[in-house]
């Protein structure tokens, strides 16, 4: 009888145990999903912002980064609502909305363009790099499901050019499949977002006469993860905003600028026209 007792309490113990932690599993990805910005598309276009976001994440230590190469913790400033300035003003010019993950969590805690190993130290920090990428990896999905092949903007800052956009493809890896299909007019082209935005005044780096060779900022890991390279279906593009044109009072006419060069390369290479809308497209005077 009293094996029986305990052999009965252990179980219930164990069933406890287990519900308990499920209960703060599921507190976890709800608290983490709670500092993310997640937007469902109809356009085969994901827009990523992983570091300008500004909230701490509770009972989590700001990372030491011992041992990991290129170590950094500064927030991307403004980066978070350029990405969504550039979802609205895609919108009210076409009616199409992108998809948009952005990171609310400071990068001090978790920086999520850096595989696991090297992205967070905290144990507890796990469920928020997951949540992030898990939301990336399903509008990736969703938009192979819908439209075959797609694009990922991946947008971020930088200080050492102002007034420059850097664009980063790891090389031309993660824009193999765009290259394939259409050449590479379609990365540098009068019809491309990066030659649209250098007809309309922006200093592009590397420039359209070089080839695939991006010296400072190639792509990181978001380019390096979700890019055609790996057979994802989805073509990706880092692009480094300096600061000036982040800044608060250039924010949106670098969004509204960005949305009009996404506009014209969508009608000309994603798999989907924009109804009721001939685009504007810019070109040489």
């Amino acid at each position: 009888m009293y094996r029986e007792c305990t052999r009965v309490l252990s179980s219930a113990l164990l069933a406890l145990t287990s519900w308990l932690q499920a209960e703060a599993l599921a507190q976890s990805v709800v608290e983490a999903e709670r500092l993310l910005t997640l937007t469902t598309g109809n356009l085969p276009l994901v827009l990523v912002a992983p570091h300008g976001g500004r909230e701490a994440i509770p009972g989590i230590g700001i990372r030491q980064g011992n041992g990991v190469p290129q170590f950094k913790t500064g927030r991307d400033h403004n980066t978070a609502e350029l990405a969504e300035a550039i979802a609205l003003k895609l919108g009210e010019m076409s009616g199409a909305k992108p998809f948009l993950v952005i990171a609310r969590f400071d990068r001090k805690y978790i920086d999520a363009n850096r595989p696991s190993i090297e992205a967070y130290e905290a144990l507890e920090a796990q469920p928020y790099y997951a949540a992030f990428h898990s939301a990336v990896d399903e509008a990736c999905k969703q938009i192979r499901q819908v439209w075959g092949r797609g694009l990922l903007l991946d947008i971020h800052g930088q200080a050492a050019e102002a007034n420059v956009i850097f664009r980063g493809t790891r090389h031309g890896k993660s824009v193999a499949d765009l290259v394939r299909r259409f050449g590479r007019q379609a990365l540098t082209g009068p019809h491309s977002i990066l030659g649209q935005l250098a007809l309309r005044g922006y200093k592009i780096l590397p420039d359209a006469s070089v080839n695939d060779r991006e010296s400072r900022y190639s792509g990181g890991h978001t380019a390096q993860t979700y890019g055609s390279h790996g057979a994802t279906g989805i073509d990706a593009i880092q692009l480094e905003f300096g600061t000036r044109l982040r800044a608060r009072d250039n924010v949106d006419r670098t969004a509204v600028d960005v949305a009009a060069a996404i506009r014209v390369f969508a009608q000309e290479y994603l798999p989907i026209k924009l109804e009721g809308m001939e685009p504007s497209i810019v070109t040489q005077p």
